[in-house]
């Protein structure tokens, strides 16, 4: 006998995952991906032009890749890996890292990010970071005490101007420790704009599921 309610759930199931597939225009927007060296704290420390992040190019000054754990008390937002914009070093300058992204020109876009600082034990505040989106750039600040690892989101709206957008996040404020993780940037749901979203290894699980799902229906519907 058939069920349409269990047909419907598993279209709902491979319409969401395949919605979220598509999500983030950006290329490892969690800093997991990569060839990671650690250097005896699961750390990596970049100069600017290092590629070795997939996806992403360091920019300004020193940029650490920091992987879960490490002895330094800071723990990643999302998944087991994120950057720290000061590096070894104390203070300014700081680095950052970017990223051009493919945009339908007028399109609205919405960039987010994740702001680390544990200011208790690496200074501050303030942390900030200054994130830019083409020609839309806006500082972010923690102004907050933390007394343990802590990540504050942040977002900011902008509008594409060509087919492509430079997305870049720079250390503004800090000490020893500012930290970047989870950066995501999607099209605005009434925008109607178009991009080569990169599906993410969660994103990735959750199509997959959606697929078996489909397939074992389909399977014992014929039994």
């Amino acid at each position: 006998m058939r069920q349409p309610h269990h047909h419907l759930a598993i279209g709902l199931t491979i319409a969401l995952a395949a919605s979220a597939a598509h999500a983030n225009l950006l290329v490892n927007g969690s800093f997991e991906q990569g060839d990671h060296t650690n250097d005896g704290n699961n750390t990596e420390t970049f100069l600017p032009g290092a590629t070795d992040i997939t996806g992403w190019t360091t920019v300004g000054s020193h940029v650490s890749w920091i992987a879960d754990p490490n002895p330094f008390g800071l723990t990643a937002q999302d998944g087991s890996r994120f950057l720290d914009l000061t590096g070894y070093t104390v203070g300014a300058p700081f680095g950052g890292v970017t990223q051009t992204i493919t945009t339908t020109p007028g399109a609205t876009y919405q960039l987010s990010f994740q702001l680390g600082s544990y200011t208790v034990r690496w200074g501050g505040p303030p942390v900030s970071i200054t994130a830019s989106a083409g020609s839309t750039s806006q500082l972010f600040t923690d102004a907050a005490t933390h007394a343990t690892s802590t990540w504050t989101p942040e977002m900011l709206d902008f509008t594409a101007t060509g087919a492509s957008t430079v997305i870049t996040l720079l250390g503004s404020a800090g000490v020893n420790y500012i930290g970047l993780d989870n950066v995501d940037v999607e099209c605005a749901r009434s925008a109607g704009c178009s991009g080569t979203g990169v599906p993410e290894p969660a994103t990735l699980s959750l199509l997959g599921l959606g697929l078996a799902i489909l397939g074992i229906a389909r399977r014992r519907h014929t039994e």
